[in-house]
């Protein structure tokens, strides 16, 4: 049978090949009522995929921006054309009338992970390079991603541990980050300008005061994984300084 693009409420976010995320996303629009506050449906995804997603995130709203009504969405079953979820009403603990809802999703196939919205994926995980911060975002802006802003401690584990799992090691790695860092407020900060996590430094880092205020950049080096040896965590450097990564990268799915 042939596959029927659907272009009405579907937007493709990015179309890659096989060395990058296939991410697609779209809207599905449909009349549900529940006399419970949860409910199950399925989501047809009116686009052909090559293959059963690896992982598909979903919201919920009301069609009519005024209703009051607010969902929780857990997506409980993935399938080649469609997936299912369980629709949960928040705002109050009761069913509702019938309303339209839409529901927004976005789709992965690839060999990265899913932490909340956010792919980690390395674009080649045996390629070894020497190049600054610069050039490294460009190489994950050029692949369809963009270097990795850690958040919190717990966001640290989830990218420490990938990269130590999935890497094959000869010997300590590093990826450039997203993140910048003052050395004279010693503040970190997201690239969008957001505070950053300011944790798990290399043993007797960061280098700060007015000695060190050109090393704003910050890297992440990582000991493999039969390594006990406490030479790992964020380090700080010239951002201009040529470093040897295995780049890692960052894809938003909505």
């Amino acid at each position: 049978m042939k596959c029927i693009w659907f272009v009405l409420l579907v937007k493709v976010m990015s179309v890659v090949d096989s060395n990058r995320p296939l991410t697609n996303g779209g809207s599905f629009e449909l009349a549900l009522f529940s006399s419970k506050s949860e409910t199950k449906v399925e989501i047809v995804y009116r686009m052909c995929l090559p293959k059963v997603p690896n992982y598909v995130y979903a919201t919920a709203r009301p069609s009519n921006p005024s209703s009051p009504h607010k969902f929780n969405v857990t997506t409980l079953k993935i399938m080649r054309g469609s997936f299912v979820v369980e629709l949960k009403r928040v705002d109050h603990a009761t069913g509702w009338d019938t309303m339209l809802i839409t529901v927004d999703w976005s789709s992965y196939i690839g060999n990265g992970m899913v932490y909340q919205n956010l792919i980690l994926w390395f674009p080649d995980v045996a390629d070894r390079r020497t190049i600054n911060n610069n050039t490294a975002s460009k190489y994950c802006n050029d692949n369809g991603g963009r270097l990795v802003d850690i958040v919190d401690k717990a966001m640290y584990d989830v990218v420490y541990n990938y990269c130590r799992q999935t890497i094959v090691f000869g010997t300590l790695y590093r990826i450039w980050l997203g993140l910048s860092y003052n050395p004279v407020t010693d503040a970190v900060t997201q690239s969008n300008g957001k505070p950053g996590y300011h944790g798990d430094w290399y043993p007797g880092l960061p280098n700060s005061g007015s000695g060190y205020k050109t090393h704003t950049g910050l890297l992440l080096v990582i000991q493999t994984p039969s390594s006990t040896l406490p030479f790992h965590g964020m380090h700080n450097y010239p951002p201009t300084w040529d470093i040897t990564v295995t780049q890692l990268c960052s894809t938003k799915l909505m």
